[in-house]
């Protein structure tokens, strides 16, 4: 398999995502059946909003691309903190736990190819290395069981707890990834 690069993404970057976010393809399990239909100026306003966030959280959300070693963008993958008290569905943020919710989104001419699986590790060592996050959640939709598998091979597991419609709640906890991968969090 082709190595992968895992960026935070740049203002450069914001055509690919454009891209990315408006082919029905990508977007239909994410609840936009015709892709979300934005403009540049959309991509722009988003771009703004982001780097808001960004700065809020102090770097604990974050938008990355991810691309083959040439630079050639193949998906991304985007995480941020849940706030305390959060909740969606009949899943409930645990009590005290600082949990971040994720998710991975690739070409379709990447799919099946191992590409996913590999970006969604990658994203995992980097929140459970860089940040405090104890919880890691993904929201899978069931007609989607390619997304479900990704998570799986990356270590999470399901919770049968229903978040929006259609979207089961899967977990990977901080230390159930220390085990699998095992990696610690960097001493800082």
């Amino acid at each position: 398999m082709e190595k992968l690069l895992l960026t935070e993404a740049r203002e450069d970057d914001l055509d690919f995502l454009l891209g990315l976010w408006n082919d029905p393809r990508v977007m239909r399990y994410a609840g936009y059946p015709d892709g979300r239909c934005w403009s540049r100026a959309d991509i722009r306003k988003w771009w703004s909003r982001y780097q808001a966030e960004h700065t809020r959280w102090a770097g604990d959300d974050v938008q990355f691309i991810i691309s083959f070693s040439d630079g050639t963008h193949i998906g991304e993958s985007h995480y941020g903190p849940v706030p305390k008290g959060f909740e969606v569905g009949d899943w409930r943020n645990p009590e005290g736990v600082y949990c971040f919710m994720a998710d991975i989104k690739l070409l379709p001419e990447h799919w099946g190819k191992g590409f996913g699986t590999a970006g969604m590790r990658m994203v995992a060592v980097h929140i459970f290395t860089k940040t405090s996050c104890k919880l890691l959640v993904v929201p899978p939709h069931k007609d989607n069981p390619a997304a479900s598998r990704v998570y799986e091979k990356a270590g999470f597991i399901h919770t049968g707890i229903e978040a929006w419609p259609g979207h089961e709640i899967m977990e990977l906890s901080r230390e159930r990834f220390e085990d699998i991968y095992g990696v610690k969090q960097a001493e800082g």
